[in-house]
């Protein structure tokens, strides 16, 4: 799973760690394409990482990309606005696609998928409300079983 932070006040670089060299390649001349949905809304989410790094490629291919909430989107660039109502925090369904350009945001002609996982989108400065759970135990029915 991957685990990616944002904030409200700045951009926030995100890192991705995974072993790509047995299935295709990644590098800087043609990176690769992260497509992202949110489980919560179902919206699809199309962007480049902005470097990729193989200096320890038979280890992992680090790829990162920036979540800005101040409005800027940059997909081409991998700068990408988060953390709104089409794109909440929490979980997504990732698949990274080895690209034919660093021009194409589009994953209907790729055929060599990279990686399918989950992404966990968090703030790092927000944290969650709950409210307390209530029981109105005066209005439980009684089940009965016949035997």
């Amino acid at each position: 799973m991957i685990q990616n932070t944002m904030t409200n006040a700045s951009n926030v670089t995100n890192y991705i760690y995974t072993r790509l060299n047995d299935v295709g390649s990644a590098t800087n001349e043609v990176r690769p394409l992260i497509s992202i949905k949110s489980q919560q809304t179902e919206k699809i989410l199309n962007f480049m990482a902005s470097v990729v790094t193989t200096t320890n490629e038979n280890r992992y291919t680090q790829m990162s990309y920036t979540i800005n909430n101040a409005g800027l989107d940059l997909p081409l660039l991998g700068l990408i606005v988060l953390g709104n109502t089409n794109y909440p925090l929490g979980f997504y369904d990732v698949t990274i696609y080895q690209n034919s350009s660093n021009s194409n945001l589009d994953p209907s002609g790729l055929t060599t998928t990279l990686y399918t996982g989950l992404l966990n989108l968090t703030s790092s400065t927000d944290t969650t409300q709950y409210k307390q759970y209530t029981t109105n135990d005066t209005d439980t029915d009684s089940v009965y079983i016949t035997l």
